[in-house]
């Protein structure tokens, strides 16, 4: 079965918004880098995202991902493509590291 992985929300000031979200909640930072942070809840990821580097979406995992388009690899090892469904919602199918 496919699993939501995270959620994406746009900031305009990682390092603030990131500072924040450590400082409010029980979160574990997962990722981090100059263009996006990663943070684990218990129940579900959140992507804290530059506006200029990623849209705003949420992100399924699937063992089946090819089947969407040519995935491309990241920095921390997953590899995905960006699909839109037929509402318009930009959705991430992302493929976990071995």
């Amino acid at each position: 079965m496919d699993t939501i992985h995270h959620i994406a929300i746009q900031v305009s000031d990682l390092p603030s918004t990131l500072a924040w979200y450590k400082n409010q909640y029980d979160v574990k930072v997962v990722y981090e880098d100059e263009t996006w942070a990663l943070i684990q809840f218990a129940n579900v990821a959140l992507a804290l995202v530059l506006p200029d580097q990623h849209p705003p979406h949420f992100a399924i995992v699937s063992e089946h991902a090819e089947r969407f388009g040519p995935l491309k690899t990241h920095r921390d090892g997953t590899a995905s493509v960006y699909i839109n469904d037929p509402a318009g919602n930009c959705i991430e199918i992302l493929k976990l590291p071995d």
